[in-house]
């Protein structure tokens, strides 16, 4: 912070005492004010005095004072801790929950270096629910704002350029207003026993609705298949390579970002995967003008987490 200069005095020096200067008789060459020599050499045993009993004092207080306690690092865990906190996104006025990072035991991010949730702003109904049901499961996310739905292109697009400059193995990226199974953890980690070590994206949730026809990854989890259109990215996953190759040949452009990802899966640059049944669908039911504009392939949750949570709050969804 730069202070701000002040001027040569900000006393009105009328309003100073009046102060007299000591007398002072010139001696020779040397001016020595009056008397001072002989109240230094009478004021000299008070100050040696004032001096060892200070120190004696100092050394009591070292000698029964007790340790202190122990410093806790930010790191520490805190098993019973649900507050979220907020903070600001990057370099944004808006702020995001930010929700705490314990042991794998307790929060997870469901196998992936990172997840990210995007945010309407404008929809704290959205940001409430998503907040809520990432508590219920434990899970630890970012999230990240976009400011209108102008900005969202540019926004996704520098999500993939975060994932490339922190360097995530991978990150997991949810829309604020998906819902998931409520297994989700146990799904995921089957998925990541089995899925290619050369995979750039992945779609547990999608609108693809011929994914089901693909050949399967492995037989012992038929439901992880080669990508045919999956489209949507309301819940995807991208590798570090896969990030890389979408910042390097993706380029801004009027067509939905969904469909110019599709474009460089055509030209061989993404190796894309998805579950023949996605376990992240969009929450329905929010909007009644909404419900009939439900995209192709999504189907219904086995066990919804939101209807979970509004069981456990008291409340129902249909």
């Amino acid at each position: 912070m730069v202070k701000p200069e002040l001027s040569e005095s900000i006393l009105d020096e009328a309003l100073l005492p009046i102060v007299q200067p000591p007398d002072i008789e010139e001696s020779g060459r040397r001016l020595r004010p009056r008397n001072l020599v002989p109240r230094l050499i009478r004021n000299h045993a008070h100050i040696v005095a004032l001096v060892a009993l200070l120190l004696l004092t100092g050394c009591v207080l070292v000698w029964s004072a007790e340790p202190s306690p122990p410093m806790h690092s930010a790191n520490d865990a805190v098993a019973n801790e649900t507050t979220v906190h907020l903070r600001p996104y990057k370099d944004t006025a808006v702020h995001m929950p930010v929700f705490p990072n314990h042991a794998q035991a307790e929060y997870t991010q469901l196998g992936f270096s990172h997840i990210y949730v995007v945010h309407t702003v404008g929809h704290p109904d959205r940001l409430v629910r998503m907040t809520q049901l990432l508590q219920l499961l434990r899970i630890t996310a970012e999230f990240v704002p976009v400011l209108d739905e102008g900005a969202e292109w540019q926004t996704r697009f520098q999500i993939y350029a975060d994932i490339r400059q922190r360097g995530y193995r991978s990150a997991l990226i949810l829309d604020d207003s998906v819902d998931m199974e409520l297994n989700i953890r146990m799904i995921m980690k089957a998925v990541h026993q089995h899925m290619p070590p050369s995979w750039d994206m992945f779609f547990p949730g999608h609108c693809g609705a011929f994914e089901g026809t693909q050949a399967s990854v492995s037989s012992k989890l038929p439901a992880l298949r080669v990508a045919n259109m999956p489209i949507c990215l309301h819940a995807h996953a991208v590798s570090f390579k896969g990030a890389a190759r979408i910042v390097k040949h993706l380029r801004p452009s009027s067509e939905i970002m969904a469909m110019a990802i599709m474009r460089l899966k055509e030209r061989g640059l993404l190796h894309m995967y998805s579950l023949d049944t996605p376990v992240f669908t969009p929450r329905l039911g929010t909007d009644e003008a909404k419900k009939q504009d439900r995209p192709a392939g999504n189907k219904r949750l086995a066990v919804s987490a939101i209807n979970h949570l509004a069981v456990w709050q008291g409340s129902s969804t249909k």
